[in-house]
Parts: C-alpha cells; structure tokens; sequence
C-alpha cells in the first residue's frame, strides 16, 4: 500500500511539475547589429568559442517578471564574446513552472563570438 501511494505522490508531482526545452534552429551566421557586408571576412577575424548568452524571465506565483527575447540572449552573448557576430550559433527556448510557485521562460543562445568591427 505505501508503494502505491508513494507511485501515486510521484505522478502526481512529475504531472505539476512542467517544462521543455525546444531547439529553435542551428545558425551559420546570427547578429542584431549592423554589419557591412562588403569587408565583412570572417577569416582574419578574432573569435571566442562557445560562448552562450540567455534572456529569462521568472514566474512568481502566476505574475511573470517580464518578457524575454531572442534579441537580449544574442546580445548577451555578443557582450560576453566582445564581438558583433554569432557563428555556429544554436537557438534554443525553454520554460519550465511549478504551478502557484515559481517558474522561468527564455532563450538560450550558444556559439563562437567574431570580432569584425575595429571600433
């Protein structure tokens, strides 16, 4: 009897408990800022690799804090790197919510960082 209601308490929380995490695409190239494109040579360029930059918003009861973008998780990233362009880059979105507690929604964005402005 005690294991079948310890199954049933495990259902029961795994069934509250929610979240996913979805691969949004892979990206060859991925920027928000302005690039010429006529000097724009990756080549000679400096690069840091596997950087990942995030936007979240946390889920306080049922009143989220904000709104996160794939914009603030890129530029993020691109502050962390010290550059103006994701290469390799992967996008994912996730969110996961204990209901009436407590949960988080955003976007995560990893890959190497190119330098290809001097400025």
């Amino acid at each position: 009897m005690n294991r079948l209601i310890s199954l049933l308490a495990v259902f029961a929380f795994s069934t509250l408990v929610t979240g996913c995490v979805v691969r949004q695409g892979d990206f060859t190239v991925l920027s928000d800022k302005l690039i010429d494109a006529k000097d724009f040579d990756l080549s000679g360029s400096d690069k840091v690799r596997h950087v990942e930059g995030e936007d979240k918003a946390r889920i306080i009861v049922l009143f989220p804090t904000g709104q996160p973008s794939l914009e603030g998780a890129i530029d993020d990233a691109l502050e962390k790197g010290c550059g103006d362009v994701l290469t390799d880059a992967v996008v994912h979105s996730y969110s996961w919510y204990i209901p009436y507690i407590y949960g988080e929604t955003g976007w995560r964005v990893e890959g190497d960082v190119v330098k290809t402005r001097s400025d």
